[in-house]
Protein backbone atom coordinates (compact mmCIF):
# COMPACT_ATOMS: atom_id res chain seq x y z
CA UNK A 1 0.00 0.00 0.00
CA UNK A 2 1.18 3.33 -0.88
CA UNK A 3 2.14 5.21 2.62
CA UNK A 4 1.22 8.43 1.95
CA UNK A 5 -2.35 7.17 2.56
CA UNK A 6 -3.21 6.04 5.37
CA UNK A 7 -6.62 3.98 5.78
CA UNK A 8 -9.56 5.94 7.06
CA UNK A 9 -9.87 4.45 10.35
CA UNK A 10 -6.34 4.85 11.34
CA UNK A 11 -6.12 7.64 14.36
CA UNK A 12 -4.66 11.16 12.61
CA UNK A 13 -1.44 11.78 13.38
CA UNK A 14 -1.65 14.72 15.17
CA UNK A 15 -4.07 13.24 17.71
CA UNK A 16 -0.80 10.72 18.15
CA UNK A 17 1.54 12.82 18.71
CA UNK A 18 -0.52 15.31 21.24
CA UNK A 19 -1.47 12.13 23.25
CA UNK A 20 2.36 11.06 23.42
CA UNK A 21 3.70 14.66 23.93
CA UNK A 22 1.31 15.61 26.53
CA UNK A 23 2.33 12.64 28.93
CA UNK A 24 5.68 13.03 28.37
CA UNK A 25 8.15 13.75 31.79
CA UNK A 26 11.72 14.94 31.50
CA UNK A 27 12.52 11.48 33.70
CA UNK A 28 11.20 9.78 30.63
CA UNK A 29 14.41 11.41 28.48
CA UNK A 30 17.50 9.52 27.66
CA UNK A 31 20.41 11.04 29.87
CA UNK A 32 22.07 12.14 26.51
CA UNK A 33 19.15 13.62 25.23
CA UNK A 34 18.71 15.96 28.37
CA UNK A 35 22.12 16.91 27.59
CA UNK A 36 21.69 17.29 24.06
CA UNK A 37 18.68 19.68 25.42
CA UNK A 38 21.63 22.05 27.34
CA UNK A 39 23.99 22.28 24.17
CA UNK A 40 21.15 23.69 22.15
CA UNK A 41 19.51 25.81 24.35
CA UNK A 42 22.83 27.38 25.85
CA UNK A 43 23.76 27.65 21.67
CA UNK A 44 20.41 29.17 20.51
CA UNK A 45 20.92 31.81 23.26
CA UNK A 46 24.49 32.84 22.33
CA UNK A 47 23.56 33.17 18.87
CA UNK A 48 20.15 35.29 19.82
CA UNK A 49 22.21 37.56 22.35
CA UNK A 50 24.28 37.98 19.72
CA UNK A 51 21.70 38.63 16.73
CA UNK A 52 19.77 41.03 19.29
CA UNK A 53 21.30 44.49 18.18
CA UNK A 54 20.80 43.46 14.22
CA UNK A 55 18.42 45.59 11.98
CA UNK A 56 15.53 42.77 11.55
CA UNK A 57 14.92 42.05 15.53
CA UNK A 58 14.71 45.81 15.91
CA UNK A 59 12.02 45.87 12.85
CA UNK A 60 10.54 43.32 14.81
CA UNK A 61 10.42 45.17 17.84
CA UNK A 62 8.91 48.18 16.73
CA UNK A 63 6.47 46.22 14.84
CA UNK A 64 5.27 44.16 17.74
CA UNK A 65 4.96 46.70 19.97
CA UNK A 66 2.29 48.49 17.91
CA UNK A 67 0.66 45.00 17.49
CA UNK A 68 0.88 43.65 20.64
CA UNK A 69 1.21 47.01 22.80
CA UNK A 70 4.45 47.94 24.96
CA UNK A 71 4.39 45.82 27.74
CA UNK A 72 4.14 42.10 28.83
CA UNK A 73 5.59 39.85 31.31
CA UNK A 74 8.31 38.14 28.63
CA UNK A 75 11.92 38.96 28.22
CA UNK A 76 13.49 40.62 25.25
CA UNK A 77 17.03 38.98 25.58
CA UNK A 78 19.70 41.22 26.03
CA UNK A 79 17.42 44.11 26.61
CA UNK A 80 15.87 46.09 29.67
CA UNK A 81 12.42 46.17 28.08
CA UNK A 82 9.58 43.32 28.51
CA UNK A 83 7.26 42.49 26.08
CA UNK A 84 3.75 40.26 25.33
CA UNK A 85 4.46 36.55 25.11
CA UNK A 86 3.46 36.44 21.09
CA UNK A 87 6.14 39.71 20.91
CA UNK A 88 8.92 38.11 22.72
CA UNK A 89 8.67 35.29 21.15
CA UNK A 90 8.82 37.12 17.50
CA UNK A 91 12.06 39.18 18.39
CA UNK A 92 14.23 36.57 20.50
CA UNK A 93 13.33 33.94 17.25
CA UNK A 94 14.34 36.62 14.81
CA UNK A 95 17.15 37.44 16.86
CA UNK A 96 18.55 34.09 17.41
CA UNK A 97 18.67 33.92 13.39
CA UNK A 98 20.07 37.36 12.63
CA UNK A 99 23.49 36.41 12.13
CA UNK A 100 23.36 32.69 10.71
CA UNK A 101 24.49 31.26 13.91
CA UNK A 102 21.86 29.13 15.35
CA UNK A 103 21.79 25.40 15.23
CA UNK A 104 21.06 23.63 11.95
CA UNK A 105 19.68 20.22 10.69
CA UNK A 106 15.77 20.31 12.69
CA UNK A 107 13.14 22.24 11.04
CA UNK A 108 15.63 23.46 9.75
CA UNK A 109 16.79 26.03 12.32
CA UNK A 110 14.90 24.49 15.54
CA UNK A 111 16.83 26.63 18.49
CA UNK A 112 15.59 29.50 16.67
CA UNK A 113 12.16 28.91 16.85
CA UNK A 114 11.74 26.43 19.69
CA UNK A 115 13.77 28.00 22.27
CA UNK A 116 12.21 31.46 21.89
CA UNK A 117 8.66 29.93 22.06
CA UNK A 118 8.97 28.48 25.36
CA UNK A 119 11.15 31.49 27.45
CA UNK A 120 8.28 33.72 26.06
CA UNK A 121 5.78 31.40 27.40
CA UNK A 122 7.41 30.67 30.42
CA UNK A 123 5.85 33.40 32.56
CA UNK A 124 2.38 32.54 31.82
CA UNK A 125 3.41 28.13 33.37
CA UNK A 126 2.93 28.83 36.73
CA UNK A 127 4.78 26.46 38.45
CA UNK A 128 6.26 25.18 36.05
CA UNK A 129 10.07 23.67 36.33
CA UNK A 130 13.41 22.46 34.75
CA UNK A 131 11.47 19.27 34.27
CA UNK A 132 8.83 20.95 32.06
CA UNK A 133 11.02 23.42 30.03
CA UNK A 134 13.35 20.51 29.26
CA UNK A 135 10.25 18.02 27.73
CA UNK A 136 9.26 21.14 25.97
CA UNK A 137 12.89 21.61 24.76
CA UNK A 138 13.03 18.01 23.54
CA UNK A 139 9.69 18.00 22.03
CA UNK A 140 10.08 21.16 19.69
CA UNK A 141 13.13 19.59 18.26
CA UNK A 142 11.56 16.36 18.38
CA UNK A 143 8.39 17.28 15.93
CA UNK A 144 9.92 19.88 14.30
CA UNK A 145 12.26 17.53 12.51
CA UNK A 146 9.54 14.71 11.76
CA UNK A 147 7.74 17.49 9.87
CA UNK A 148 10.52 18.07 8.06
CA UNK A 149 11.22 14.31 7.30
CA UNK A 150 7.33 13.57 6.50
CA UNK A 151 7.48 16.86 3.94
CA UNK A 152 10.14 13.75 2.42
CA UNK A 153 13.39 15.43 3.71
CA UNK A 154 15.10 18.80 3.63
CA UNK A 155 15.82 19.01 -0.06
CA UNK A 156 12.51 18.33 -1.43
CA UNK A 157 10.63 20.70 0.89
CA UNK A 158 12.75 23.75 0.40
CA UNK A 159 13.66 22.77 -3.22
CA UNK A 160 9.68 23.13 -4.00
CA UNK A 161 10.13 26.96 -2.25
CA UNK A 162 9.33 26.45 0.85
CA UNK A 163 10.94 27.82 4.20
CA UNK A 164 11.23 24.26 6.42
CA UNK A 165 12.44 26.57 9.30
CA UNK A 166 8.73 28.60 9.20
CA UNK A 167 6.49 25.95 7.71
CA UNK A 168 7.90 22.75 10.10
CA UNK A 169 8.93 24.95 12.37
CA UNK A 170 5.66 26.15 14.05
CA UNK A 171 4.47 22.67 15.03
CA UNK A 172 7.46 21.96 16.96
CA UNK A 173 7.19 25.36 18.78
CA UNK A 174 3.18 24.73 19.63
CA UNK A 175 4.09 21.09 20.85
CA UNK A 176 6.70 22.58 22.98
CA UNK A 177 4.80 25.23 24.35
CA UNK A 178 1.64 22.84 25.17
CA UNK A 179 4.02 20.88 27.00
CA UNK A 180 5.25 23.59 28.85
CA UNK A 181 2.01 24.82 29.69
CA UNK A 182 0.69 21.66 30.79
CA UNK A 183 -2.02 21.36 28.45
CA UNK A 184 -3.88 18.02 27.83
CA UNK A 185 -3.93 15.59 25.19
CA UNK A 186 -6.81 17.53 23.85
CA UNK A 187 -5.75 20.64 23.90
CA UNK A 188 -2.55 20.13 22.43
CA UNK A 189 -3.97 18.11 19.72
CA UNK A 190 -5.90 21.41 18.92
CA UNK A 191 -2.92 23.59 19.00
CA UNK A 192 -1.24 21.70 16.43
CA UNK A 193 -4.65 21.77 13.69
CA UNK A 194 -3.94 25.60 14.41
CA UNK A 195 -0.48 25.78 13.89
CA UNK A 196 -1.42 24.09 10.68
CA UNK A 197 -3.27 27.15 9.49
CA UNK A 198 0.14 29.50 10.34
CA UNK A 199 2.78 27.40 8.64
CA UNK A 200 4.58 29.62 6.36
CA UNK A 201 8.10 30.57 5.07
CA UNK A 202 9.33 30.56 0.92
CA UNK A 203 12.64 30.83 -0.28
CA UNK A 204 11.83 34.32 -2.32
CA UNK A 205 13.99 36.01 -0.38
CA UNK A 206 17.11 34.80 -1.99
CA UNK A 207 16.59 36.43 -5.27
CA UNK A 208 17.48 40.02 -3.36
CA UNK A 209 18.93 39.01 0.40
CA UNK A 210 15.58 40.46 2.02
CA UNK A 211 15.12 39.71 5.59
CA UNK A 212 12.44 37.31 5.72
CA UNK A 213 15.16 34.69 6.48
CA UNK A 214 15.62 35.85 9.88
CA UNK A 215 11.39 36.38 10.54
CA UNK A 216 10.49 33.33 9.72
CA UNK A 217 11.51 31.49 12.72
CA UNK A 218 10.59 34.55 14.64
CA UNK A 219 7.19 33.90 13.10
CA UNK A 220 6.76 30.90 13.62
CA UNK A 221 8.08 30.72 17.45
CA UNK A 222 5.66 33.26 17.90
CA UNK A 223 2.47 31.70 15.84
CA UNK A 224 3.24 28.69 18.14
CA UNK A 225 2.94 30.80 21.05
CA UNK A 226 -0.40 31.66 19.95
CA UNK A 227 -1.77 28.74 18.70
CA UNK A 228 -1.37 26.72 22.35
CA UNK A 229 -3.17 30.14 23.84
CA UNK A 230 -6.06 29.92 21.43
CA UNK A 231 -6.19 26.27 21.95
CA UNK A 232 -6.61 26.98 25.77
CA UNK A 233 -9.36 29.24 25.01
CA UNK A 234 -11.64 26.75 22.89
CA UNK A 235 -10.51 27.40 19.36
CA UNK A 236 -10.66 23.94 17.72
CA UNK A 237 -7.99 23.09 15.30
CA UNK A 238 -8.50 19.91 12.92
CA UNK A 239 -6.92 17.19 14.16
CA UNK A 240 -6.34 16.12 10.52
CA UNK A 241 -4.18 18.59 9.71
CA UNK A 242 -1.41 16.56 8.90
CA UNK A 243 -2.87 13.96 7.00
CA UNK A 244 -6.05 15.00 5.50
CA UNK A 245 -6.20 14.10 1.55
CA UNK A 246 -7.81 17.64 1.11
CA UNK A 247 -5.95 20.63 3.01
CA UNK A 248 -4.04 18.26 5.43
CA UNK A 249 -0.23 19.55 5.65
CA UNK A 250 1.46 16.88 4.19
CA UNK A 251 -1.30 17.12 1.01
CA UNK A 252 -0.56 20.63 0.42
CA UNK A 253 2.79 21.41 1.35
CA UNK A 254 4.54 18.11 0.51
CA UNK A 255 2.04 16.18 -1.81
CA UNK A 256 4.92 14.15 -4.30
CA UNK A 257 7.20 13.54 -1.16
CA UNK A 258 5.79 12.83 1.62
CA UNK A 259 6.03 10.58 4.22
CA UNK A 260 3.79 9.78 6.71
CA UNK A 261 5.25 7.33 8.72
CA UNK A 262 7.94 9.97 9.65
CA UNK A 263 5.75 11.42 12.06
CA UNK A 264 5.70 8.64 14.60
CA UNK A 265 8.24 6.06 13.38
CA UNK A 266 10.43 5.78 16.48
CA UNK A 267 8.54 8.03 18.82
CA UNK A 268 9.99 8.34 22.20
CA UNK A 269 13.28 5.91 21.56
CA UNK A 270 15.08 8.33 18.41
CA UNK A 271 14.60 12.00 19.95
CA UNK A 272 15.50 13.84 17.11
CA UNK A 273 17.44 16.46 18.89
CA UNK A 274 20.04 14.34 18.26
CA UNK A 275 20.16 15.20 14.50
CA UNK A 276 20.56 18.54 14.83
CA UNK A 277 23.86 20.28 14.15
CA UNK A 278 25.68 23.22 15.75
CA UNK A 279 27.52 25.58 13.54
CA UNK A 280 31.59 26.28 14.08
CA UNK A 281 31.49 29.37 11.31
CA UNK A 282 28.91 31.62 10.47
CA UNK A 283 27.77 30.72 7.54
CA UNK A 284 24.94 28.44 5.71
CA UNK A 285 25.30 24.91 7.50
CA UNK A 286 26.02 23.33 3.50
CA UNK A 287 29.20 25.52 2.92
CA UNK A 288 30.86 24.05 6.00
CA UNK A 289 31.96 21.48 4.45
CA UNK A 290 33.89 23.43 2.20
CA UNK A 291 35.26 25.76 4.21
CA UNK A 292 36.55 23.02 6.85
CA UNK A 293 38.55 21.60 3.63
CA UNK A 294 40.19 25.30 2.60
CA UNK A 295 41.12 25.39 5.92
CA UNK A 296 42.78 22.30 6.29
CA UNK A 297 44.41 22.90 2.75
CA UNK A 298 45.62 26.71 3.56
CA UNK A 299 47.48 25.08 7.01
CA UNK A 300 48.99 22.40 4.16
CA UNK A 301 50.37 25.64 2.41
CA UNK A 302 47.37 26.71 0.03
CA UNK A 303 47.06 30.75 -0.56
CA UNK A 304 45.95 33.04 -2.96
CA UNK A 305 49.01 33.60 -4.41
CA UNK A 306 49.74 29.68 -5.57
CA UNK A 307 46.13 28.75 -6.54
CA UNK A 308 45.35 28.63 -10.31
CA UNK A 309 42.15 27.67 -9.71
CA UNK A 310 39.23 26.51 -7.00
CA UNK A 311 36.14 24.33 -7.46
CA UNK A 312 34.43 23.25 -4.95
CA UNK A 313 31.31 20.21 -6.07
CA UNK A 314 28.17 19.87 -3.86
CA UNK A 315 25.24 18.77 -3.90
CA UNK A 316 22.50 20.55 -6.41
CA UNK A 317 20.80 22.01 -3.38
CA UNK A 318 23.65 23.84 -2.56
CA UNK A 319 23.98 24.72 -6.07
CA UNK A 320 21.15 26.74 -5.81
CA UNK A 321 21.06 27.99 -2.85
CA UNK A 322 24.85 29.04 -2.05
CA UNK A 323 26.28 29.25 -5.30
CA UNK A 324 26.11 33.17 -6.03
CA UNK A 325 29.47 35.54 -5.59
CA UNK A 326 27.52 38.83 -5.23
CA UNK A 327 27.39 39.74 -1.73
CA UNK A 328 26.29 43.33 -1.04
CA UNK A 329 24.49 42.11 2.28
CA UNK A 330 25.09 39.71 5.23
CA UNK A 331 22.45 37.27 4.26
CA UNK A 332 24.60 37.25 0.86
CA UNK A 333 27.47 36.33 1.96
CA UNK A 334 26.24 34.04 4.60
CA UNK A 335 24.35 32.28 1.89
CA UNK A 336 27.32 32.15 -0.70
CA UNK A 337 30.20 29.02 -0.83
CA UNK A 338 32.13 31.07 -3.28
CA UNK A 339 32.67 33.92 -0.15
CA UNK A 340 33.07 31.47 2.57
CA UNK A 341 35.98 29.80 0.66
CA UNK A 342 37.21 33.03 0.45
CA UNK A 343 37.13 34.11 3.71
CA UNK A 344 38.75 31.21 4.43
CA UNK A 345 41.47 30.92 1.99
CA UNK A 346 42.66 34.91 2.32
CA UNK A 347 42.34 35.01 6.50
CA UNK A 348 41.85 31.92 8.16
CA UNK A 349 38.98 31.77 9.19
CA UNK A 350 34.92 32.00 8.46
CA UNK A 351 33.52 33.17 12.10
CA UNK A 352 31.25 36.46 12.60
CA UNK A 353 34.26 39.31 12.03
CA UNK A 354 34.62 37.75 8.54
CA UNK A 355 31.26 38.70 7.32
CA UNK A 356 31.07 42.14 8.62
CA UNK A 357 30.67 44.97 6.36
CA UNK A 358 34.33 45.84 6.15
CA UNK A 359 35.31 42.42 4.92
CA UNK A 360 32.88 42.09 2.34
CA UNK A 361 34.12 44.90 0.43
CA UNK A 362 37.98 43.71 0.91
CA UNK A 363 39.14 43.19 -2.66
CA UNK A 364 41.29 40.47 -1.97
CA UNK A 365 38.48 38.30 -0.56
CA UNK A 366 35.69 39.29 -3.67
CA UNK A 367 38.69 38.86 -6.60
CA UNK A 368 39.30 35.11 -4.63
CA UNK A 369 35.23 34.56 -4.63
CA UNK A 370 34.60 34.93 -8.48
CA UNK A 371 37.38 32.73 -8.95
CA UNK A 372 35.31 30.06 -6.83
CA UNK A 373 33.81 27.50 -9.59
CA UNK A 374 30.99 25.84 -7.53
CA UNK A 375 29.52 22.61 -9.47
CA UNK A 376 27.02 19.92 -9.34
CA UNK A 377 28.82 16.68 -8.13
CA UNK A 378 28.92 13.69 -10.44
CA UNK A 379 29.33 11.86 -7.25
CA UNK A 380 26.75 11.22 -4.65
CA UNK A 381 26.77 13.16 -1.48
CA UNK A 382 24.59 14.56 0.85
CA UNK A 383 23.74 18.25 1.13
CA UNK A 384 26.00 19.09 3.61
CA UNK A 385 28.99 17.44 2.06
CA UNK A 386 31.44 18.89 -0.36
CA UNK A 387 34.43 18.18 -2.37
CA UNK A 388 36.91 20.80 -2.19
CA UNK A 389 39.68 20.77 -5.74
CA UNK A 390 42.35 23.52 -5.93
CA UNK A 391 44.77 23.70 -8.92
CA UNK A 392 47.84 24.51 -8.39
CA UNK A 393 49.95 27.93 -10.84
CA UNK A 394 52.94 25.65 -10.37
CA UNK A 395 51.32 22.37 -11.59
CA UNK A 396 49.56 19.44 -9.42
CA UNK A 397 46.27 19.36 -7.75
CA UNK A 398 45.19 18.28 -4.33
CA UNK A 399 41.17 16.80 -3.69
CA UNK A 400 39.87 16.60 -0.39
CA UNK A 401 36.11 15.78 0.46
CA UNK A 402 34.67 16.06 3.58
CA UNK A 403 31.00 14.02 3.94
CA UNK A 404 30.51 14.78 7.75
CA UNK A 405 31.77 18.54 8.56
CA UNK A 406 32.33 19.40 12.00
CA UNK A 407 29.23 20.10 13.95
CA UNK A 408 27.24 17.67 12.82
CA UNK A 409 25.02 15.59 14.63
CA UNK A 410 27.79 12.16 14.05
CA UNK A 411 30.82 14.24 14.79
CA UNK A 412 29.55 16.69 17.08
CA UNK A 413 31.74 19.62 18.30
CA UNK A 414 32.60 19.09 21.97
CA UNK A 415 31.23 20.99 24.84
CA UNK A 416 34.38 23.08 25.45
CA UNK A 417 33.65 24.14 21.73
CA UNK A 418 30.06 24.88 22.19
CA UNK A 419 30.78 27.04 25.16
CA UNK A 420 33.72 28.88 23.88
CA UNK A 421 31.23 29.82 20.69
CA UNK A 422 28.62 30.71 23.26
CA UNK A 423 31.00 32.71 25.67
CA UNK A 424 32.12 34.81 22.44
CA UNK A 425 29.12 35.87 21.55
CA UNK A 426 27.62 36.49 24.85
CA UNK A 427 29.87 38.00 27.03
CA UNK A 428 29.66 41.36 24.32
CA UNK A 429 26.60 41.56 24.99
CA UNK A 430 25.38 41.04 27.95
CA UNK A 431 28.92 40.94 29.98
CA UNK A 432 31.35 38.23 31.82
CA UNK A 433 28.67 37.99 34.32
CA UNK A 434 25.71 37.41 33.23
CA UNK A 435 27.30 35.52 30.91
CA UNK A 436 28.74 32.83 33.35
CA UNK A 437 25.59 32.61 35.38
CA UNK A 438 23.54 32.01 32.38
CA UNK A 439 26.02 29.63 31.26
CA UNK A 440 25.76 27.94 34.86
CA UNK A 441 21.51 28.11 34.55
CA UNK A 442 21.52 26.07 31.39
CA UNK A 443 24.19 23.42 32.00
CA UNK A 444 22.55 23.03 35.26
CA UNK A 445 19.00 21.98 33.47
CA UNK A 446 18.32 18.67 35.26
CA UNK A 447 20.66 19.26 38.32
CA UNK A 448 17.90 21.23 40.15
CA UNK A 449 17.85 24.86 37.84
CA UNK A 450 14.58 26.72 38.17
CA UNK A 451 14.12 28.29 34.86
CA UNK A 452 13.56 31.85 36.31
CA UNK A 453 17.52 31.68 36.88
CA UNK A 454 17.41 31.56 33.07
CA UNK A 455 15.76 34.63 32.50
CA UNK A 456 17.45 36.88 35.00
CA UNK A 457 20.68 36.56 33.33
CA UNK A 458 19.42 37.37 29.67
CA UNK A 459 17.95 40.64 31.00
CA UNK A 460 19.87 43.22 30.61
CA UNK A 461 19.90 45.30 34.24
CA UNK A 462 18.48 48.99 33.40
CA UNK A 463 21.46 51.79 33.01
Amino acid sequence: MDRRKRPQTESPAAATLADFYARLRAEDLPSETVHAVRRHVLDTLGAALAGARQPEPAAALEAARIAYGDSGPALLWGRTETAAPGAAALVNGTAAHALELDDASGCDHSGAVVVPALLAALPLAAGAGEGELIAGVAIGYDLGRRMLEASGGYDAHNNAGWHSTGTCGVFGAAAAVARLLGCDAATTCNALGIAGSFASGTWAFMSEGAMTKRLHPGHAAASGVLAVLLARSGMTGPAAILDASWGGFLSTYAADNADRSALTIGLGEDWRIHRSSIKPYASCRGTHAAVEAMLKLRGEGASPENLAAIRVNVHPTIVRMCGATEVSTLLDAQMSLPYALSVALVHGAADLPMFSEAVRRDRAVLEQARRVEVVESVEPMSNVAAELVLEFREGGQRRLRIDVPAGSATNPLPDYGVIAKYRSLATPIIGPEATSRLEHAVLGLGKGVRPNEILQSLRMPPR
